[in-house]
């Protein structure tokens, strides 16, 4: 998830008879190095209920997540929306759980929008000191944050147990990540890492519920087993989703041109299996009608296991999974835009032959051009000289390698965007 530096957050010292109040009874400067759990010690907190305190004491002995967000920002909003789900479900069988809000909102009338939403406890708006002592003490440079704090024990006081990846345990692992200890984290990491020694296509999208995937004619349903052995992209994608509505068409394109030439081969080794994140089920009715491929069913479960899976941090993302169920290639999106239908089978091996062929084709490329699109002249540039990975600003999909640049204002397009509209 993108995040804003921290230090470009503006807090006015406000003050509102609403909200709850801490009270730092320690000079704030040692309010620095006591920000661990059995360090809160100088702080009493409260919650924006009435006039009821929560103590420092009720939280001893429990796992508290410190939350440093703003309303501003729209991925503290997205984070926070999950995480409420998470920590309303921990809540109702795990007690010794809890969830402090360090706000970096621009005023009280935003704090009060945005806390009036969490079930949690918050430091008060008004409260700069504690807020700043707590940015400092774990280091906070960009946000959603959640640091994870474990409750104190004499058996590890002399380690650090703090997490302080929390959105991103979240975003990965959800609830499984409880009670994100650096234990947990390493039990999930290690289970993760033999699923993807023992990944097969069978396992990867079937479930004891379903062994089948859908396929159009009515939706009819298609064996997960009739594509074993088959080199399979899973396309990451939804209707809603602004670059996927581009990239779409574009892969129809490029899937059609290399089952026809597979066709002509007598082989069908190739299939596509839509994994859509649409939100609701007409949206993804209508999406997948415009698509000549496969799909799983909206809603499945294995939806989210299959994001978390293969670490899908934005749609499109096209993964590529060859004949023997192991993964190729996470970036079949990048391909199928540098190489089109010549991409395929996406192994290793193909990628270099092309880019050998690349290298021997920019040698009779022009060192310098006019693109129509752009008021200054273009060079031709490479990894070695200046290039390097780029979007494109004609067709706004990644490039590497070569490509146009003007050394000026850093404009770049593909060698063969500037063909295709004319120099």
């Amino acid at each position: 998830m993108p995040r804003r530096s921290i230090h470009e957050l503006h807090m006015p010292n406000v003050c509102s008879p609403f909200q709850c109040v801490v009270v730092v009874e320690d000079q704030a400067s040692q309010a620095k190095d006591k920000c661990h759990l059995n360090h809160f010690s100088s702080l009493v907190l409260a919650i924006t209920l009435c006039t009821l305190h929560v103590k420092v004491s009720d939280l001893e002995g429990k796992i508290v997540g410190l939350l440093f967000a703003a309303n501003w920002y729209p991925p503290c909003r997205a984070f926070t929306q999950l995480l409420v789900g998470i920590y309303e479900e921990l809540k109702s069988s795990v007690p010794q759980f809890e969830i402090v809000y360090v706000s970096s909102d621009e005023d009280l009338d935003a704090f009060n929008s945005y806390y009036e939403n969490m079930p949690w406890l918050a430091i008060p708006f008004s409260d700069l000191e504690t807020k700043k002592a707590l940015n400092r003490k774990y280091d906070v440079e960009g946000i959603p944050c959640l640091i994870m704090l474990q409750p104190s024990e004499e058996s590890n006081k002399d380690q650090d147990t703090t997490l302080r990846d929390g959105v991103e345990l979240i975003y990965r692992y959800g609830i499984q990540a409880y009670p994100f200890s650096k234990e947990k984290l390493e039990q999930l990491r290690e289970a993760e890492r033999e699923k993807r020694d023992n990944q097969t296509l069978a396992n990867l999208l079937t479930n004891r519920h379903r062994d089948y995937v859908l396929g159009h004619a009515g939706l009819k349903q298609v064996p997960v087993a009739s594509l074993v052995g088959k080199t399979v992209g899973l396309y990451f994608s939804a209707g809603w989703c602004v670059p996927c509505m581009k990239f779409t068409p574009k892969l129809i394109s490029i899937y059609q041109k290399i089952k026809h030439e597979l066709a002509e081969k007598g082989e069908e080794d190739f299939e596509i299996v839509l994994i859509s994140s649409d939100r609701d089920q007409a949206s993804f009715d209508s999406y997948y009608s415009t698509m000549p491929w496969l799909a799983l069913p909206f809603g499945d479960p294995e939806i989210k296991n299959l994001a978390r899976h293969f670490d899908v941090q934005g749609i499109p993302c096209l993964v590529i999974v060859g004949p023997n169920g192991k993964t190729i290639t996470a970036h079949g999106r990048n391909l199928i835009n540098l190489y089109q239908e010549n991409a395929y089978p996406f192994t290793n091996a193909q990628v270099e032959q092309l880019e050998k062929k690349l290298e021997q084709e920019a040698k009779d490329l022009p060192r310098l051009v006019y693109h129509e699109g752009h008021h200054h002249d273009l060079n031709l540039v490479s990894d070695g000289n200046g290039g390097g990975p780029f979007i494109c600003c004609v067709c706004d999909e990644q490039g590497s390698s070569w490509a146009y640049q003007c050394l000026q204002c850093g404009y770049e397009v593909h060698p063969k965007c500037v063909k295709n509209c004319g120099t």
